[in-house]
């Protein structure tokens, strides 16, 4: 289990949320977008909750390793949800490379070439 620090709080998750959760908060800063979204934790008082948070750009989170033992919580439905919004913020660089070269765009590197 992981301790989420966000804001004024926090909250335990499973390590696999923690995770994709901070894995899309890098998404939304590259991007420079933010999006609310939620996720399964343990409260101050041991209770399983769906938590809401607005992630972004300036979004300082951090996951700490705890002892804590795993809890039983929807992990797979949530990792799901982050990695597929993570995956459609992403520019998709894929084709750049098979681009004619007087199309595609130089490099930083080529540009210093002149």
């Amino acid at each position: 289990m992981k301790r989420i620090l966000y804001a004024s709080g926090g909250f335990l998750t499973h390590d696999e949320i923690a995770e994709a959760l901070m894995d899309y908060a890098s998404v939304l800063a590259i991007v420079n977008s933010s999006d609310v979204v939620e996720c399964e934790g343990i409260d101050e008082e041991g209770r399983v909750r769906r938590i809401k948070m607005l992630i972004g750009p300036a979004s300082q989170i951090m996951a700490m390793q705890t002892d804590d033992e795993p809890v039983d919580m929807g992990v797979e439905k949530t990792v799901g949800e982050l990695r597929r919004r993570a995956s459609t913020r992403l520019p998709d660089y894929t084709r750049v490379g098979e681009a004619p070269a007087a199309s595609r765009a130089e490099t930083d590197a080529e540009s210093t070439k002149r």
